[in-house]
């Protein structure tokens, strides 16, 4: 028989179990949502974003465009991807590991397997460069864009944190234009802005804010063709690196002599500039992991004689080639002027050769 005291206790223990499991609810509860949460934000960290289409940033002053899209379903770069994975475990592989054979091994095979995932991120991709031009070096505008499909939301991440650390920069001026924020860094007058998937750099913040209008839902261009539009348009549409210059102001002896460090005059003596009128280029990596490209060099007037050709050709091989870059260049015939067909033989050995030089020299470096 129960006595009072045991009786009054009952409703006691039952409020106390309640209030356990109450506050064991809520703990719950307040975990889930945090995981829920953690598992939101890594999803949408994660999110891929969309490849840019460069040519929308193009416009009727545009004078040099120039755009490489790097896919892992185009044959040759997914050889050259391969074939650089590969000579990146070659390279971990040669190197001495204190940890005994079988450990070793599993650790460089993990390792390979993350080197891999690594890559892989970068693709696709799109490189472009783009000039607004004008009369003479001074008034050329350059961007460069980088778009990188799977870098999605985690730059629009980096581009808030990067609004509140420079925005505390005093060499560093925030504009927002257009609801963008373009980073104008004041002492070297160049600027660079982030969006989801993409980042841009230019030489002044005149190119920035004349890209995020370019970018604009709205935006549209012009229905007729430029001339730039017409030499892009004439290239393989099939060949990952395109582009194209015109010479209305002289841009081809300024960008070859912006790629080779030197006057043009000095390593292409025998050409005549004043008949050259545009400049298109064609290329990517073919299957066995090698680089190739055509240059066409559009000129009016009659030919250019072959040997003459050949003589540029071999001006810009000695100029591009270095010891541990060695560049083919041949001169083919070509109804519009010149065409140098450009070659490097397996462009993943020599990045790991010249690799393992670098590690090779920093291991012989006498330490402090």
């Amino acid at each position: 028989m129960e006595t009072p005291s045991s009786e009054a206790a009952a409703p006691t223990r039952s409020r106390g179990r309640n209030f356990l499991l109450g506050c064991l609810a809520g703990c719950g509860a307040l975990a889930l949502l945090a995981v829920s949460s953690c598992l939101g934000l890594v999803w949408w960290v994660n999110r891929p974003g969309e490849l840019l289409e460069p040519a929308r940033l193009r416009g009727p002053e545009t004078t040099a465009y120039a755009e490489w899209t790097l896919r892992l379903e185009d044959p040759g770069t997914s050889a050259f991807v391969s074939e650089l994975l590969a000579s990146i475990e070659r390279l971990q592989r040669s190197a001495p590991s204190p940890l005994p054979g079988a450990l070793g091994g599993f650790l460089a095979s993990y390792q390979a397997r993350r080197n891999e995932q690594q890559v892989r991120q970068f693709f696709p991709c799109v490189v472009a460069w783009t000039v607004f031009g004008g009369a003479g070096p001074d008034d050329e505008l350059h961007l460069v864009t980088v778009s990188v499909e799977k870098f999605g939301n985690r730059l629009v991440l980096i581009d808030w944190f990067l609004g509140w650390l420079m925005g505390r920069d005093a060499e560093t001026e925030v504009v927002s234009h257009r609801g963008e924020k373009i980073y104008h860094l004041k002492k070297p007058g160049s600027a660079f802005f982030l969006r989801r998937s993409q980042i841009f750099f230019t030489t002044g913040l005149e190119a920035a804010t004349r890209a995020v209008d370019r970018l604009q839902p709205g935006a549209t261009r012009p229905a007729e063709a430029t001339q730039l539009d017409r030499l892009i348009d004439g290239l393989p549409p099939d060949r990952p690196l395109r582009g194209a210059t015109t010479n209305e102001h002289g841009e081809v002896a300024r960008l070859l002599a912006l790629l080779l460090d030197r006057p043009p005059e000095e390593v292409l003596p025998g050409v005549e500039w004043e008949r050259v009128r545009g400049l298109t280029l064609a290329g990517g990596f073919a299957t066995d992991s090698s680089f190739e490209a055509a240059l066409d060099l559009l000129t009016v007037g009659p030919a250019w004689p072959a040997e003459e050709a050949q003589a540029v050709a071999d001006a810009l091989a000695a100029s591009l080639s270095t010891e541990s870059l060695p560049v083919r260049v041949e001169a083919v015939p070509h109804a519009d002027g010149m065409r140098f067909v450009f070659e490097v033989d397996d462009l993943a050995r020599l990045l790991e050769r010249w690799t393992a030089r670098l590690v090779e020299r920093a291991a012989e470096r006498p330490r402090d």
